[in-house]
């Protein structure tokens, strides 16, 4: 008899108040399934987070380089922009660095920063740097962005990192956006893909496509994302807005 009451599992515990407590084990397991559902849905949390902060950095931007640059034009009264500033005589842009110190003073401009590392393409697998051609943003704004502004194969382009050089992923089609200044308009405009098949090859980004893709592993990957990220459409899967789309 008494070997049998020895052998009965004595009551699990009351408080003061007579209600039920939990047992040491079933607190253990709760932590442990906790645990695991938080281990299981944290990167993907954290993941659309970084997402939203980006999409709302890269609108912010987008407004504030495109308001610099009708002040510009209010200020001036210039029409014909690209035939004053970006008309080649052979051997520059005539007048090009006068239109890129006047739009930087409207933005404010308070320094430079380098790069640590990057700036890379949109796969982050090569440094995006074709000589004469596109710009590393390192001209400091106020909030801690950065920009440059580059004219190249008839274009005025404009190109911004949307938290600056000392933040990641420092990739083209992440925090890295290039945007043209349309010439028929005189509006700032995402730049995008021509129909040129993208080249791993090519010497310069014109002959690259200017792509954005992960699909494709050329070094000026990433160029003509701004076009796809100012219209929320991903380039790989049209079911889907830009932010989504991103690994």
């Amino acid at each position: 008899m008494l070997f049998k009451e020895a052998l009965k599992v004595p009551p699990p515990p009351q408080n003061t108040d007579g209600i039920r407590a939990f047992t040491l084990a079933e607190v253990l397991v709760t932590l442990g399934i906790i645990g695991v559902v938080a281990a299981m849905t944290m990167p993907t949390l954290i993941n659309n987070q970084r997402k939203a902060v980006l999409s709302s950095q890269f609108k912010k931007q987008y407004n504030v380089l495109s308001q610099a640059l009708d002040l510009w034009k209010q200020e001036t009264g210039v029409i014909g922009l690209y035939k004053m500033y970006a008309t080649y005589n052979g051997t520059e842009y005539v007048n090009s660095k006068s239109f890129i110190t006047q739009y930087m003073e409207k933005l404010k401009t308070v320094g430079t920063m380098e790069y640590q590392k990057g700036p890379y393409n949109l796969n982050k697998s090569k440094n995006m740097n074709y000589e004469g051609r596109t710009c590393t943003p390192t001209t400091l704004l106020p909030d801690g962005s950065s920009m440059c502004v580059n004219i190249w194969s008839s274009m005025i382009t404009i190109t911004t990192d949307i938290n600056g050089p000392n933040k990641n992923p420092n990739a083209w089609g992440y925090d890295i956006f290039t945007f043209v200044i349309d010439e028929s308009t005189e509006q700032l405009r995402g730049m995008k893909p021509t129909k040129a098949a993208p080249d791993p090859n090519a010497t310069y980004p014109e002959g690259d496509g200017l792509p954005c893709s992960l699909k494709v592993q050329s070094a000026g990957n990433g160029l003509g994302c701004a076009y796809y990220a100012v219209t929320n459409t991903c380039p790989d899967d049209e079911k889907k807005q830009y932010w989504d789309c991103l690994p």
